[in-house]
């Protein structure tokens, strides 16, 4: 965030309340959080880019829970690798041979298996992290960039 940035963290108890001005064309944006209300007048323009934004935003949001689901099911099946490699190990400590040696390979593949899942698990999780300080770097130098170039009509 650039030092002309405000931020209000509304936590998950804070709200959010947007409602048209008759008086004016204009709306009031209301931010609340710990007993504390920040309104935020928006002129049609600014109420027409946020409709505009809020597809792409949720859209966004969406994909982030997918993302954090996918990593979880990764996590989970790992646990389930290692629970099920641990109970093969020790059946194998007391079967015959050849059926031990077919449980420590079915124990191999699984952990393999398990190890790369959790290495992509790793490595999505650090390239969406990347992704999001690129975007948020973009952001603050799309924002420099506007506020130093002449408006638009």
């Amino acid at each position: 965030m650039s030092g002309n940035s405000v931020s209000i963290d509304l936590g998950a108890s804070g709200s959010v309340r947007l409602w048209a001005r008759r008086n004016e064309e204009a709306a009031c944006l209301v931010l609340e959080a710990g007993g504390t209300q920040c309104e935020v007048d928006l002129g049609r323009a600014q109420v027409e880019a946020l409709r505009d934004q809020l597809p792409e935003a949720l859209a966004g949001l969406d994909r982030w829970v997918a993302e954090n689901d996918g990593c979880a099911r990764g996590d989970d099946a790992g646990l389930r690798a290692a629970r099920a490699s641990e109970r093969a190990l020790e059946l194998a400590a007391h079967a015959p041979d050849e059926v031990a040696a077919s449980l420590r390979a079915a124990v191999a593949e699984a952990s393999a298996k398990a190890e790369a899942a959790d290495a992509a698990v790793r490595a999505f999780e650090s390239a969406a992290l990347d992704v999001d300080e690129a975007v948020a770097r973009l952001n603050q130098v799309l924002g420099e960039a506007e506020a130093a170039l002449p408006r638009r009509s």
